[in-house]
């Protein structure tokens, strides 16, 4: 923890301990992703009785040895985020993406950022999948597993505009052997889309094909467990849709 200050965090996820207390999921700007308890939270005398929830801005100081902390000091410096419908969802999937990523305690102090830039974004129905999306690569870049989207990964030549190009998880795009008739499968990248992820212009690209290429880099990292957030989404769907 910080030696000089109070940190900045968020809340990822809340849950109840023991009698009266709050175990938390905390990102910290300068810890990175972290447990800690609030001890007495949930008394009928807290003042953090119901405020410690999802998206909640924080400045807190922790004491403890161990992996799960004690928090000694807890301000709140700014009101919570409150996203609604799908953007919730939206909100829940990346909390619950930090939680199975993030190791603890790996200062990432760029993607804090990014996470409160998104937070900011989901209150846009318009922004916030174009939103989420951009948080992934970034995600994937924090990991070290950042996606070139400026040369073939087997000539080393630059992508050029006119061009297809096969996505492969792991190695990134190579000239594909096709022509524009196949532009409608997913795996499948327009060199044109490409340069605008090179230039952060993600409103100009496919969002089938931009969900394609983050998900199928992410599934390589999540592993099998499915995440229960895309869950919740799917059965919000299908009753939206009854």
């Amino acid at each position: 923890m910080m030696s000089d200050g109070l940190e900045p965090a968020y809340v990822l996820h809340a849950r109840p301990y023991r009698d009266t207390s709050v175990l938390l999921d905390l990102f910290g700007r300068h810890t990175g992703r972290f447990g800690a308890v609030a001890r007495g939270a949930r008394s009928d005398r807290s003042k953090y009785r119901g405020r410690l929830q999802p998206f909640t801005p924080l400045l807190v100081a922790t004491v403890g040895r161990g992996e799960l902390k004690t928090l000694t000091t807890l301000e709140f410096p700014g009101k919570a985020f409150t996203p609604r419908g799908d953007n919730l969802l939206l909100g829940l999937y990346v909390n619950e993406l930090l939680y199975r990523l993030l190791g603890s305690f790996d200062p990432v102090t760029q993607l804090f950022d990014e996470y409160h830039d998104l937070l900011v974004q989901l209150s846009d129905p318009g922004a916030a999948v174009r939103a989420v999306r951009w948080f992934e690569l970034c995600v994937l870049q924090e990991l070290g597993y950042g996606i070139n989207f400026e040369y073939d990964t087997r000539t080393g030549n630059m992508i050029a505009p006119e061009n297809l190009y096969q996505f492969v998880v792991d190695e990134g795009f190579h000239q594909a052997v096709s022509d524009h008739a196949d532009l409608q499968k997913e795996s499948l990248y327009p060199g044109t889309e490409l340069l605008h992820l090179a230039s952060g212009s993600l409103a100009e690209v496919d969002e089938k094909r931009l969900l394609n290429l983050t998900r199928s880099s992410l599934a390589r990292l999540l592993g099998e467990k499915p995440l229960k957030s895309r869950a919740l989404f799917r059965r919000q769907s299908r009753a939206q849709a009854r």
